[in-house]
C-alpha cells in the first residue's frame, strides 16, 4: 500500500502558527518556491530556503496575531500578493515586502477565514460571512452555525460573480449567491477545511474536497441545482481531525496526489486509481500538531516535497530527495550526508552560544533575587486545545498541545467519567482518591516525558451526569505555571447534529409549554445538548435532529415562543430532558405545563439498540478469563 518515500527536513521555527498561516508562492519553472509564513506575535515573512537553510526574503515588525494568509493576483496571472488578516484588518504585500494595501473591515468579529480573487475580498468570523468589491461591501450573511472555513469557486472570467461556500460546524455546506444561500449539502461530520479538488476544481472548477472534526475526507460536486457526491474516506484508524488539504504531484506521474494533515500530527499522500479513489501511499506523524501543508519544491531543485507548518511554530518539508549518498568504492552500509553534517556542526556552535547566554541570564537573574527592590514575573504560555466527541466510539478526546514542553496535567472533574485507553499516550498516569463530598469524581495526573508538548485524553461520559471538566496544565519552564482549562459536560453529552432520522421508529413525546421566550428556551436547550450554537437562529420555529452515538437512538427537538416538544424512541433521554428543562423553568421562576406520552414498544426497540453491546462485553469477559 505505502508506495512513497519521503524524507523530514527541518528548516525553521517561527512562532506558534494558526490554521492556513503559511503558503508557498508560486515560480516559474525550475525556479526554487519561497515560503510565507505568519504567527501570533504577527510578525510575517518570507523566505527562500539556500543550501538547506532559511534566507529572509523580508520578515515584518511583531503586531497583532496573524489569522489567515492567503496568495492572489489579477486574473490569469501569478498569484504572487500576499494577504494577511488579523482580527478584523486585511493587508497585502507584495513579493518584496512593500505593503499595497490595508483595509479596515466592519467585522465586528475577528476573522477567522479568508479568500481573496482578483477585486473580490471575502471574509467570515465566527458566525459572519462578508464579502468585499473594490473595498466596498458587496455581500452579508449571518450564518446560523459556526463558520469553519469559506472558499471560492473558481470564476469564468475577471468580471464573473464569486460563489461562496461556507463551512459550518452544523455539518452544512452552504453555497452563496450574493447575500442569499442557494442551496445547502449535509456531509459526514463538522467541515473544519475546503479546498479545490487538483486545486482548479477539476474539469468544470466546481469539484472540492472537504475535511471534517472527526477525520473523514471526501469529494462533491457543487452544481448550480444540487450537490453531487463523489466518494467520502472514513476515518478506520480513529486518527485525529483534518486541518488542512492540498493537491500536489509528489509522485510525477503526471495525476495530482492528494495532500492531508491532521491535527495530531498525522499527515497523509492519497493517489488515485483507474476509477479516480484515493488510495494511502504515504504517511507520517511528528508528533505535532499540523497548521498548514503545501505541496511544492522549496529545498532542492527538481525534488517536490511537502511544506508543512506546525502550531509549535516548525517549518519542515517532506521531500522526495534522499540524503544518503555513497562515497567511491566505500561499502553500502557505510553513508555520510553531507549537509546533515554541516548543519550539526553550525547546531554545535549554536548550542554553546546558548549556553553562554543562559549562564550570563542566571547570574542576573540571581543579582536580582538579591535585591529587595526587584520584582519576578512568571513567563505565560499558550495552549491549543479541543474537547470533541467521536461518533465511531462515543468518546471524547481531550487535545492539549502547548508551545512549550509540558510537565504534567491534572484533570479534575465533579462528575463521574470514565478516563479510556489512547495508543497516543505515553504518560505515566496516576489516581489520587477523591471525597465525593467535596465535589470531586475524578482526580488524576498525567507525567509527561521529557520533551512532550502534545497529549491526547480519551473520556467516556455518562448521559444524566453533567458538570465541569477542568485540566490543569503545568509547563516545564523555570518558575513553573499552570493554565487552567474548563470544559463542560452536557446533560446529554453523548448526542451529536444530524439532519435525518427515522421517522418509522417508536417514539416517546414530551411537550413543554410555559410563559418563555425564543431566546430562553434556546439557552435551556444549550445548556442541555451540545452542537446547539449559542445564538439564537432567526426562525421564528427551530427544529434539531439529534443522533445519540452510544445508543444509536434519535432525538427530535421543535421549539418556538412558550412551546417545545421533543420526541425520542430512548426514554432516558426523555427523563434527563425533562428534568434539566424543569429546574432551568424552577430557576428562572417560570411555570412550566408538561405532557408527557410513553409508547411501551419505544422501551423494546431501545433495548435491542443495548443488547449487542451486552453481548459483546460478556464475550470478551468470557475470553479474558
Amino acid at each position: 500500500m505505502f508506495q512513497l518515500q519521503l524524507n523530514r527536513v527541518d528548516y525553521c521555527q517561527v512562532g506558534t502558527t494558526g490554521p492556513k498561516c503559511m503558503k508557498l508562492m508560486p515560480s516559474l519553472q525550475k525556479e526554487l518556491q519561497k515560503v510565507v509564513v505568519g504567527d501570533s506575535s504577527g510578525v510575517v515573512q518570507l523566505f527562500a530556503i539556500k543550501q538547506k537553510e532559511p534566507l529572509n526574503i523580508f520578515k515584518t515588525l511583531p503586531s497583532k496575531r496573524i489569522t489567515r494568509i492567503e496568495l492572489s493576483g489579477r486574473f490569469n496571472e501569478i498569484y504572487d500578493r500576499i494577504f494577511v488578516s488579523s482580527l478584523s484588518t486585511v493587508t497585502g504585500y507584495t513579493k518584496k515586502g512593500r505593503p499595497f494595501f490595508n483595509f479596515e473591515t466592519n467585522m465586528t468579529e475577528p476573522i477567522k477565514s479568508m479568500r481573496v480573487n482578483g477585486d473580490n475580498l471575502c471574509i467570515a468570523g465566527s458566525y459572519v460571512f462578508n464579502s468585499y468589491k473594490n473595498s466596498v461591501e458587496s455581500a452579508y450573511y449571518l450564518c446560523p452555525d459556526k463558520i469553519n472555513d469559506l472558499l471560492l469557486l473558481p470564476m469564468a472570467s475577471a468580471d464573473s460573480k464569486i460563489t461562496p461556500i461556507l463551512a459550518c460546524n452544523d455539518r452544512i455546506l452552504r453555497v452563496l449567491d450574493d447575500s442569499i444561500v442557494i442551496y445547502e449539502t449535509e456531509v459526514a461530520g463538522p467541515p473544519t477545511t475546503l479546498s479545490l479538488y487538483n486545486k482548479n476544481g477539476g474539469l468544470n472548477g466546481k469539484e472540492i474536497l472537504y475535511g471534517t472534526s472527526d477525520g473523514k475526507i471526501g469529494l462533491i460536486e457543487m452544481n448550480i441545482d444540487e450537490p453531487l457526491p463523489k466518494w467520502e474516506l472514513s476515518n478506520e484508524r480513529r486518527l485525529g481531525g483534518i486541518s488542512c488539504i492540498d493537491s500536489h504531484d509528489i509522485t510525477n506521474d503526471g495525476i495530482m496526489d492528494l495532500l492531508v494533515s491532521r491535527e495530531d500530527g498525522t499527515i497523509e499522500v492519497y493517489g488515485y486509481d483507474s476509477m479516480d479513489n484515493p488510495e494511502l501511499k504515504f504517511t507520517y506523524n511528528g508528533n505535532e500538531g499540523v497548521t498548514s501543508i503545501q505541496g511544492g519544491c522549496v529545498g532542492s531543485s527538481g525534488y517536490d516535497e511537502i511544506v508543512v507548518s506546525t502550531y509549535n511554530g516548525w517549518i519542515f518539508g517532506l521531500t522526495t530527495e534522499s540524503f544518503n549518498k555513497e562515497l567511491g568504492n566505500l561499502p553500502a552500509t557505510l553513508t555520510i550526508d553531507k549537509d546533515s553534517s554541516m548543519k550539526m556542526n553550525k547546531l554545535r556552535d549554536e548550542i554553546d552560544k546558548l549556553q553562554n547566554h543562559v549562564i550570563k541570564m542566571r547570574d542576573v537573574y540571581q543579582s536580582t533575587l538579591n535585591n529587595a527592590h526587584s520584582l519576578s514575573q512568571l513567563k505565560s504560555f499558550q495552549i491549543n486545545h479541543r474537547f470533541e466527541l467521536n461518533r465511531d466510539d462515543a468518546s471524547y478526546t481531550l487535545s492539549i498541545e502547548a508551545e512549550v514542553p509540558i510537565d504534567n496535567v491534572l484533570i479534575q472533574c465533579d462528575v463521574p467519567i470514565d478516563l479510556l485507553d489512547s495508543d497516543k499516550n505515553s504518560c505515566v498516569v496516576s489516581y489520587s482518591e477523591c471525597d465525593e463530598n467535596d465535589g470531586n469524581f475524578l482526580l488524576v495526573t498525567y507525567r509527561c516525558q521529557a520533551n512532550t508538548t502534545r497529549l491526547d485524553i480519551k473520556i467516556r461520559t455518562i448521559e444524566g451526569q453533567y458538570g465541569l471538566l477542568q485540566a490543569y496544565v503545568t509547563s516545564r519552564i523555570q518558575p513553573k505555571n499552570c493554565l487552567v482549562k474548563q470544559y463542560v459536560i452536557k446533560p446529554l453529552s453523548l448526542h451529536q447534529r444530524t439532519h435525518m432520522i427515522d421517522e418509522k421508529r417508536p417514539i416517546n413525546k414530551l411537550k413543554l409549554s410555559g410563559n418563555f421566550s425564543l431566546a430562553e428556551i434556546h439557552s435551556w436547550l444549550h445548556y442541555c445538548i451540545p452542537e446547539i450554537p449559542e445564538k439564537v437562529p432567526a426562525e421564528n420555529e427551530i427544529t434539531f435532529y439529534f443522533l445519540n452515538t452510544f445508543l444509536g437512538t434519535q432525538l427530535e427537538i421543535n421549539y418556538k415562543q412558550n412551546e417545545a416538544t421533543f420526541k425520542s424512541e430512548n426514554v432516558s433521554t426523555i427523563s434527563i430532558l425533562k428534568d434539566v428543562l424543569s429546574k432551568k423553568a424552577t430557576d428562572k421562576k417560570v411555570v412550566l405545563n408538561i405532557d408527557l406520552e410513553t409508547t411501551p414498544e419505544s422501551t423494546t426497540y431501545t433495548l435491542k439498540c443495548i443488547h449487542p453491546m451486552i453481548d459483546y462485553h460478556i464475550t470478551s469477559l468470557w475470553n479474558d478469563y
